[in-house]
């Protein structure tokens, strides 16, 4: 058993904690609601919220907890606060910190942990949101992990109320040692503080919480609005952080003016807001009122004589229509705002009973992935690409399919989402890397010296180990060189991962990788990105190459590309090249190479082969055979 590292700052970390009144062990009665959602929600037997003293753990709430160790050195939790994000042990009898801990090994049976830090204002680390089964779980998504952490989070905002009560009742018992006005002040400047942003004024995300919570309490029906900005990182990486807060603080004096009268507004998060709209009952009325907001926000901010245009998606949920639980109803609008940001973004959707059900299903296919990267069921199929002056191929796109033991050959819409939120991401995209590299040094020794691997990676990839060496190694293992691999990249991995992701392709790249921007024009950041990244292929998106001839302003969108691709000496690639018409109008325009059904479909390996001439002598023989 390996005892829990011990903070460099735990001085300072039992210090906060006792600013809390926690450490004469009283449970707190304001956090049961919190550890009875979370074992609800995620279908546990145990949920508790631990705080860690210097040598033992005490319980601020807990629900199905027996009689256990409470002593540190044996506390999941305890582990739980050395790191930064959710700690999640699928099995406890196969990690080597916990197999052979009592809780595993005694009466309590320990086998899935999960669990999330709860931090003091200044960011120590008092103790841990946990749930707990006696069975082991691998379907432990990356959305149950956002979930928990949301929990801890409301956790985290009634131990703040908690810090301020304590604060007050110890600033009281000094009050006759100092003016009663100043106590008074003080009082007043720690309730704004634990109650309000301070970037924007607005209500935060725990005071909003409650507000949601004194809703529902009423027979009245109220709408949950949840909006994000759309590429408002991209304004402080270009722009700088003061000019975001500039967009910040406008959005939020638009959000107010809006709702005036009919709701209350929040900054819930960095770019995330939300609105509680009273006495809205209608899906319709609730739509067309946080479409207007959209349409607030979209306007033209000025900041520091600069103009800047944001947009902004929405997720609404309705009650009682939907739920009258708060948490469902935020998680409801939660899903509609990931069902409106995964489409054109912009938009204001309603939650609907299918959101959940496709949730579902994304959690149902996180546990199946991990049978299927045990099972070997992934495959790659290959899709042509060819120079469009004259037809030569020149290289294919690597794109992954599930041949389901059930469900028969899946394309990536039904199961990219659960497989790049989960945690085996990063495995699966070393496995697409090692399978198509060696692919393409078959093909180059059977024909095409010159033959270029197109390959999509995940964001993991870039968290996970050291990138650069992996796709280095890669190469040298298959004898391929450098220039034979293109990586593609899309908006939202470098969105998420922007720094780090940056400085790893300028890594590969100066080794003579190459690096493709896929899906151009679709997002919000595209400019930017060609100034920053040093990439050297541009992937014109399929749905401006299927309206170009019929629509103007598609036409328009993919001239501008080719001029920018030309200005920055970028190649291109048109994806979805379906007709004759629209390979000859790219080519007059000036596109180097496509790619689509009209030139080729996905096709396995041996197919491949046969079409384009790239098998051995002996394998051709035996294809023509069969």
């Amino acid at each position: 058993m390996k005892c829990p590292p011990v903070l460099p700052t735990e001085v300072e970390r039992l210090k906060a904690l006792s600013e809390y009144g926690l450490a004469d062990e009283r449970p707190l009665p304001s956090l049961d609601s919190v550890v009875r959602i979370a074992a609800r929600m995620f279908g546990m037997p145990v949920a508790a919220v631990n705080m860690i003293g210097s040598d033992h753990v005490f319980f601020a709430a807990s629900v199905g907890v027996g009689e256990v160790d409470m002593s540190r050195d044996v506390s999941f939790c305890a582990h739980a606060i050395t790191q930064d994000g959710v700690m999640v042990v699928p099995d406890a009898t196969t990690d080597e910190r916990f197999h052979d801990n009592p809780l595993v090994t005694g009466p309590a049976k320990l086998r899935f942990y999960a669990g999330a830090p709860l931090l003091s204002a200044d960011g120590q680390p008092l103790g841990a949101l946990c749930v707990i089964d006696h069975e082991p779980h691998g379907d432990f998504s990356r959305d149950d992990m956002s979930r928990l952490r949301e929990l801890a989070n409301m956790a985290t905002d009634r131990l703040e109320l908690r810090r301020i009560e304590v604060s007050a009742e110890r600033a009281l018992r000094a009050s006759a040692q100092r003016d009663t006005t100043a106590y008074r002040g003080d009082a007043a400047e720690l309730y704004r503080l634990a109650n309000f942003d301070t970037l924007t004024g607005l209500a935060n995300r725990g005071q909003f919480f409650r507000q949601v919570e004194e809703a529902l309490a009423r027979p009245f029906a109220v709408a949950v609005a949840l909006i994000d900005l759309d590429g408002f990182k991209d304004i402080n990486d270009t722009l700088g952080h003061a000019v975001g807060d500039g967009v910040l603080r406008e959005v939020a004096c638009r959000l107010e003016s809006c709702v005036k009268g009919i709701g209350t507004a929040a900054r819930i998060g960095g770019d995330e807001f939300a609105v509680l709209l009273h006495g809205v009952a209608d899906p319709e009325k609730a739509v067309e009122i946080a479409a207007a907001i959209n349409d607030e926000i979209g306007k033209p901010i000025l900041v520091e004589d600069q103009e800047i245009s944001v947009a902004a998606s929405s997720g609404l949920s309705l009650a009682p229509l939907h739920t009258g639980n708060p948490v469902e109803l935020l998680g409801n609008a939660d899903l509609a705002l990931f069902r409106a940001k995964s489409g054109d973004r912009g938009r204001a959707l309603v939650f609907e009973p299918s959101l959940r059900l496709e949730a579902a299903a994304r959690r149902l296919y996180g546990a199946e992935i991990h049978r299927a990267v045990k099972e070997r069921e992934f495959l790659l199929v290959y899709q042509p690409q060819i120079r469009l002056s004259d037809g030569a191929l020149t290289g294919a796109e690597a794109l992954i399919r599930w041949r389901h033991p059930t469900r028969g050959l899946l394309t990536p819409a039904a199961f990219l989402p659960a497989l790049e939120s989960g945690p085996l991401a990063a495995a699966v995209g070393s496995w697409v890397l090692d399978e198509a590299c060696a692919q393409a040094a078959l093909w180059r020794r059977n024909g095409l010296q010159t033959f270029r691997m197109g390959v999509n990676l995940f964001g993991a990839q870039f968290r996970v180990g050291d990138f650069v060496e992996e796709v280095l190694d890669t190469l040298d293992k298959h004898g391929l060189p450098p220039g034979s691999l293109e990586l593609e990249i899309t908006e939202n991995i470098v969105l998420d991962h922007d720094d780090v992701v940056l400085e790893k392709l300028r890594k590969l790249r100066a080794h003579g990788v190459g690096i493709a921007f896929d899906d151009f024009g679709t997002g919000f950041a595209s400019l930017s990105l060609l100034k920053r990244y040093p990439l050297t292929r541009i992937k014109i998106d399929r749905s401006f190459v299927d309206g170009m001839l019929v629509s103007e302003k598609d036409a328009s969108v993919v001239r501008a590309i080719l001029d920018m691709a030309k200005a920055f000496d970028l190649e291109t690639v048109a994806e979805g090249i379906e007709r004759e018409p629209e390979r000859d109008s790219l080519l007059r325009l000036g596109c180097t190479e496509g790619q689509g059904y009209l030139i080729g479909k996905p096709m396995l390996a041996p197919h491949f082969a046969e079409i384009f001439n790239l098998a051995p002598p002996a394998t051709r023989q035996a294809v023509a055979g069969c």
